[in-house]
């Protein structure tokens, strides 16, 4: 990891910059490595002399000279502005009204029916070990989707030299691009630091000049970025992109690179930020005090930067859409000297999310849709709502959007030139099935298939809730539902966590995309706390389910790791069991964890069965027909290889009529010349073969899973696991 330049010659002027603005006296405690998990609200920084937002931190007074701005309906938590349509909303829907943050729970604390958000216990299992606020032992990981952005480099040199611990970010660029054409995001935010180190010694610095092939290393916080290259000509839209970045956070989980209890910021390619930007956006997560909260907006445009807009903390804020090809956000209002973020009717904006990552992992953006722009942010804001998370306003500006540099440069809008007009049909319609807009996909089976898929809906909020919360009438496409005006004060709605815990992430067919069955991840209909539970459709279940049996909250660690302690533990008990036991051990007191292994000895024992009703057959045809089988040499009472083990359970020469095993007639036996396998009865030969085959096949399935090759498993584990 590169962390900060050793050599203090060598840092950027936007280290000391950053240093300057915010000093040592505002590091949180512990060097600057977070909060400690200490309570945010109330919370006050020092005025800075540049007025940067007021200079104060979340939850901070702000205003000239630190003064609470008045107004019509400001109130102590701040204001917010509903909009001036009379025609629509009536009197009591338009202009200014306080913001009352008591009123989301239903009341002031100690009020009869007050229920809040849900967030982490402290010291409870969903927190990993982790305190339950603050960026101390959590990554920050940011997804940026680029096409052809020049500003790319200048947006990752503003991330890492304006951030408290540019250490702990990592960064995923979806780069988009024509690399014999444009500039590599990565390569010219490393160009970018290496003419400041060079302008911060006064020596000349030729932008022309190619950057050496090694210059990554001497490059601070490279190996942090992470670039997924597409050829533009292949690029299919910003849903798409930024469902390619999805999956590279879903792969980033599985290698345990990402937690879900990191932060994760989503954003686009061409943004600036405020000092100390990191520290205040997990700060301001936290003063939502709700676990699953998602910070988003339309985020001012960067002319703003460094400013107090108004003198009010003037935020843009999302609640209303219109209706288009889709559901379309538009007409945002604001709100001003906010005291914390504000709960929203579930509008989100693509342009900047802020979460714990299990909403990444959870709801992530579908890849099913290309070429959509319309349509995108509510039907993610739908996912968001119905997955149990609520997106909130930002009450301060942390992060901000160059809206000039982008929107004049004409490249880096032209991916919609290669537009395939048919997939972008089917992705609306995709869409307007996910939400129940009228216009999607006709067959009820395969519509609901489509909504409890992995880029569906969720199951801990229905779509009725979601109707009713945010005004938005998908069935009818009308807006708002009832009249009434919901960019002021609203209450939260309640709902039942999922039963293992917030880090938990379902499981899906890879193909199929259909929830997985299995004995640890049972689909939502089996879960009687989900909106979906379906007795009915539960396997073998007579008017109940399986949730006694699986509906067990597990502690939540993730999945691999549970799996593997597991894995490691039978390992020792087989290793010790087979050293105590020896070589013929019975095999019934193996656990079997290999399922070839597993599946081997089912089959054996079926195979058996299927022998035994064989051999009764061959009796009942034998005894029939009376046919002699058994050659002379094997019939006298002194010779065969069988010995007196074919000739009767006294060893006498007359055995009686027959061959017995335990006391069951197997063959009869008269004195012939005939002998050999060819001369065996066709059922016998058939029955014979089958054993054969079957102890082979077996022999070879479970080759691997005696005392050496479990040992050598559980070394190679250690070996890793080191």
């Amino acid at each position: 990891m590169y962390a900060r330049l050793d050599d203090a010659n060598d840092r950027p002027r936007e280290y000391y910059l950053l240093r300057n603005m915010a000093g040592p006296q505002d590091d949180p405690p512990g060097g600057g490595a977070g909060g400690g998990g200490a309570k945010l609200k109330g919370r006050q920084g020092k005025k800075k002399k540049n007025n940067n937002q007021g200079g104060e931190r979340p939850g901070g007074k702000g205003g000239k000279n630190g003064q609470r701005q008045q107004g019509p309906g400001m109130g102590p938590h701040g204001r917010i502005f509903l909009g001036k349509d009379k025609a629509t909303f009536g009197e009591d829907g338009v202009g200014y009204v306080p913001y009352d943050p008591d009123y989301e729970c239903g009341g002031p604390a100690g009020a009869e029916g007050r229920t809040c958000p849900h967030v982490l216990e402290e010291g409870g299992d969903d927190a990993l070990g982790l305190e339950s606020r603050g960026r101390k032992g959590r990554l920050l990981h940011v997804g940026i989707a680029s096409y052809r952005d020049p500003l790319c480099p200048r947006t990752l040199y503003n991330m890492f030299t304006k951030s408290v611990e540019p250490e702990n970010i990592r960064v995923r660029v979806l780069q988009q691009d024509d690399p014999k054409v444009d500039i590599d995001c990565l390569e010219g935010y490393c160009k970018m630091i290496a003419k400041a180190k060079a302008e911060s010694r006064n020596e000349p610095f030729d932008d022309s000049a190619a950057l050496p092939e090694d210059y990554a290393e001497s490059c601070p916080h490279a190996d942090q970025v992470n670039i997924h290259q597409v050829h533009a000509r292949e690029a299919k839209g910003p849903t798409w992109a930024r469902g390619l970045l999805s999956a590279d956070f879903e792969g980033a989980h599985a290698s345990r690179e990402l937690s879900p209890q990191d932060h994760c910021m989503s954003i686009d390619s061409h943004m600036d930020f405020e000092p100390r930007w990191d520290a205040n956006m997990i700060d301001m997560w936290d003063l939502a005090d709700n676990e699953y909260a998602v910070l988003s907006t339309y985020v001012a445009g960067t002319e703003q930067l460094g400013k107090n807009l108004n003198g009010m903390h003037e935020v843009p804020h999302l609640c209303m859409v219109t209706f288009t090809s889709n559901v379309r956000t538009h007409a945002t209002k604001m709100a001003q000297e906010l005291s914390r973020p504000k709960l929203t009717n579930a509008i989100w904006g693509a342009g900047l999310s802020f979460s714990k990552c299990h909403a990444e992992l959870k709801v992530p953006v579908d890849p099913h849709t290309p070429y959509v722009f319309d349509g995108e942010e509510f039907n993610r804001a739908a996912r968001f709502f119905t997955h149990g998370y609520d997106v909130y306003t930002p009450h301060r500006v942390y992060v901000l959007h160059d809206y000039h540099g982008s929107q004049s440069n004409p490249t880096t809008a032209s991916w919609h030139r290669n537009t395939d007009h048919d997939a972008m049909k089917a992705s609306h319609k995709r869409l307007k099935t996910m939400i129940e807009m009228p216009g999607g996909e006709s067959d009820p089976n395969e519509a609901l298939r489509i909504r409890q898929s992995k880029y569906g809906m969720g199951d801990r909020r229905s779509v009725d809730q979601l109707v009713e919360f945010s005004g938005v009438d998908t069935r009818n496409a009308k807006f708002p539902v009832d009249g009434r005006n919901r960019c002021g004060n609203l209450r939260w709605v309640p709902f039942a966590p999922h039963p293992r815990g917030v880090n938990y992430v379902p499981r899906y067919d890879d193909e199929t995309e259909d929830p997985l069955a299995t004995e640890d991840n049972f689909p939502p209909w089996e879960d009687s706390t989900s909106v979906w539970y379906d007795p009915s459709r539960v396997a073998g279940a007579a008017g109940g389910g399986k949730m006694s049996e699986r509906n067990t909250r597990m502690k939540p660690k993730e999945e691999h790791a549970v799996e593997e302690e597991k894995e490691e533990e039978e390992d020792e008990a087989e290793i010790e069991n087979e050293g105590q036991q020896g070589v013929g051990m019975n095999a019934i007191n193996i656990p079997h964890r290999d399922h070839e292994a597993h599946d081997a000895h089912e089959n054996l024992h079926r195979h058996h069965e299927e022998l035994r009703r064989a051999m009764r057959e061959a009796d009942r045809m034998e005894e029939e027909a009376a046919r002699p089988v058994i050659s002379n040499a094997e019939a006298h009472h002194n010779g065969g290889l069988l010995g007196g083990a074919l000739r009767g359970g006294n060893g006498n020469a007359d055995g009686g009529a027959g061959a017995a095993i335990g006391g069951r007639k197997l063959i009869d036996r008269a004195p012939t010349a005939e002998h050999g396998w060819s001369h065996l009865p066709l059922t016998v030969q058939i029955v014979a073969g089958c054993l054969v085959a079957g102890l082979a096949v077996t022999l070879y399935l479970t080759a691997g899973t005696g005392k050496g090759a479990l040992a050598e498993r559980y070394k190679r584990r250690r070996r890793k696991a080191v």
